[in-house]
């Protein structure tokens, strides 16, 4: 079986999201799993995107470089791309691009334009993308001119349409002919194509015509492909999803209720997916597992940050599953409510999605420098539940048990994602995001509080009754209090109320189950330890399975609670290991200061990815070997366009 890996490049806004997405439905129809990425710059239109794809029978744990197939839409394209594809891949580039100098090329990077253009100097070679595709050629990638233009006079021809209608469909011409050459049949991009556009049927057509027209050259040209094999799940009905459909998802079956946000990337998606599916109609089955029959959700669009989670905590006090999505500058503005929160015992799930900082950074790309911002947010005492996702499927499910823990022990919860889940995307089964598996628990939720309730009352947990706004007479206050919500500054109240917090606290320890704190992946007593969380889970498990084909033993340790953060367990997961090698994508050893904070375990080295883009499970795999080799305290992986 095949394994398929794939760059689409073009300019933004050129229809390189539309592309990934065909070649993925098209991967998916042949039986295949995938996933994919999408990688673009913050401004709006016009400097380079790509989406990177990989496919094969099992479900890919990470992309992998250099790849079997490149489809470059313009010069810049070429040039960002041209060491990516493996000897004997596809590079698919416009030949009316040949002549285009590299500094004539407005919007890309500066940076990248005089490494590019010291390495022609160095060879002697015109920065120009004729010279790139020599280079390319003499890689021994095989080049595969279109002419686009040409290719859209044909089309327009044939449709009947205006050049300037019918040129919406040059991706799809480039995108066809790359895939027919790596081996798939055309009615396989065919149906992919009328997946993508469903219900435009003037769409469809003018795109299954493009498609026609890319391979008739192409088989023209180059000649009959060797076609790929079917892969083992044809006929398989399967889920493409992105991480912020999935966490989307995850609220709905949770029963989300209000969602507030304030548009900032990558968060935005999520709450546009959730408005898209605000009202929702459960089959008889399901409303019974569940508890209720519809779903509505009011999906609410808010000035600001600060005013996204204050509306969101006025409909967790009104008895609403409320939850609000942003990522780091916008949380930024939230850390008073969430002291708030804590102080009001208010119910709130907070999405945070990190992306490369500090300050607005790179907004596009991903990252992991918001773990003690989400963990230590809130001013004073301020305790929480912060859990982080490994991959799609575990991002689903936390966002139900998200919801859970807010209501169970009445405190904020963060759920900390990054960039690369959120835009990522793979292949899924019905079972593997299955509702009817949701567990819906509301704590001390009381309906009837009667006389005398009080909102704070003192109990050996911890945790009070918790009636809805209206449904008695109650103070909410960010003061401290006594049992009623009075405010007071009584010395001994205070102390009364601080321990209750503390008792909390320790109720959350107890009541999240072990499998949420951390989870042992491979050899269980092997002497390597990996130690990690977050979406660097599944390139760790690529680049351990790597390891142990060439008889390195080794054990990764996936932190998934990071707050309160499972101490014990943490340690004894850790037992006889003799290295211990922390994984992140930041450059102050945020995870590697709470490991050693709580646990006294100080790790041998580090291995971390400061880019923005994701980690690839094979420079995981190098960095491994070389730490064991050197036995280096840092080692910096820096793959990716």
């Amino acid at each position: 079986m095949a394994d398929i890996n794939i760059i689409i490049g073009g300019p933004q806004g050129g229809g390189i999201e539309s592309a990934g997405q065909i070649a993925v439905k098209s991967l998916v129809l042949m039986g295949y799993e995938v996933l994919g990425s999408r990688e673009y710059h913050s401004n709006i239109i016009g400097a380079h995107s790509y989406y990177h794809l990989r496919a094969s029978p099992e479900r890919p744990k990470s992309l992998k470089l250099p790849v079997d197939g490149i489809l470059a839409l313009d010069a810049e394209s070429v040039f960002t791309h041209m060491f990516e594809a493996r000897e004997g891949g596809v590079f698919v580039y416009d030949p009316s691009t040949a002549a285009t100098r590299l500094a004539s090329i407005q919007p890309m990077s500066k940076a990248l334009k005089k490494r590019l253009a010291e390495f022609f100097e160095a060879k002697g070679m015109q920065p120009t993308v004729e010279s790139a595709l020599k280079v390319i050629s003499d890689s021994g990638v095989r080049l595969v001119g279109l002419p686009l233009k040409e290719m859209l006079k044909t089309l327009s021809e044939r449709t009947g349409s205006p050049v300037a209608r019918v040129s919406r469909a040059v991706n799809t011409l480039g995108l066809a002919a790359m895939l027919y050459l790596l081996g798939l049949p055309r009615s396989y991009i065919e149906k992919a194509v009328a997946l993508q556009f469903a219900g435009k049927e003037k769409v469809i057509a003018m795109n299954v015509e493009a498609v026609g027209i890319a391979i008739e050259y192409v088989r023209e040209a180059f000649g009959q492909p060797d076609s790929l094999p079917e892969g083992p799940k044809r006929g398989q009905v399967r889920m493409v999803a992105s991480g912020n459909d999935l966490v989307a998802m995850g609220k709905i079956v949770g029963g989300l209720g209000v969602l507030t946000f304030y548009p900032i990337t990558p968060s935005s998606d999520e709450a546009l997916y959730v408005e898209k599916h605000n009202y929702i109609s459960l089959d008889g089955g399901l409303a019974e597992k569940l508890g209720y029959d519809k779903i509505a959700i009011a999906t609410v669009q808010m000035e600001d940050e600060l005013a996204s989670i204050n509306a969101a905590l006025g409909a967790a006090a009104a008895g609403a599953r409320a939850s609000t999505t942003t990522s780091g500058p916008g949380f930024s503005l939230m850390n008073e409510a969430i002291s708030l929160a804590v102080q009001a015992e208010i119910p709130i799930v907070v999405t945070l999605w990190m992306r490369a900082g500090p300050s607005t950074g790179m907004p596009t790309r991903t990252g992991q420098q918001d773990v003690l911002h989400g963990i230590f947010s809130g001013h004073g005492d301020a305790p929480k539940i912060v859990i982080a996702s490994g991959d799609h499927v575990e991002a689903f499910y936390d966002a139900i048990k998200a919801f859970n823990w807010a209501e169970e022990f009445q405190t904020p919860v963060i759920h900390l994602l990054d960039k690369y889940l959120a835009s990522s995307m793979v292949s899924l089964s019905r079972d593997e995001v299955d509702p009817s598996k949701a567990r819906i628990t509301r704590g001390k939720l009381v309906e009837k509080p009667g006389e005398g309730y009080r909102r704070y009352e003192v109990t050996e947990d911890g945790i009070s009754p918790r009636a809805r706004l209206g449904e008695a007479t109650m103070i909410f206050t960010g003061l401290e209090h006594d049992e009623y919500g009075g405010a007071t500054e009584d010395p001994v109240v205070r102390e009364v109320m601080m321990f209750k917090r503390e008792r909390k606290l320790k109720a959350i320890e107890e009541g999240i189950p072990e499998e949420d704190k951390a989870v042992l992946h491979g050899d269980r007593d092997a002497r390597l330890a990996i130690v990690s969380f977050g979406s660097t889970k599944n390139p760790i498990l690529e680049a351990l399975d790597i390891l142990r084909g060439e008889g390195v033993r080794s054990r990764f340790l996936q932190v998934r609670l990071l707050s309160p953060f499972p101490a014990s367990l943490v340690s004894d997961m850790l037992d006889g290991a003799d290295k211990v090698i922390v994984v992140e994508q930041n450059i102050m050893g945020q995870f590697e200061l709470l490991l050693r904070a709580y646990t006294g375990v100080k790790p041998d080295s580090r291995i971390i990815k400061i880019n923005g883009r994701p980690f690839y499970g094979f420079e995981l795999a190098g960095a491994l070997k070389r730490v064991l080799e050197t036995g280096e305290e840092r080692v910096v992986v820096s793959h990716g366009s």
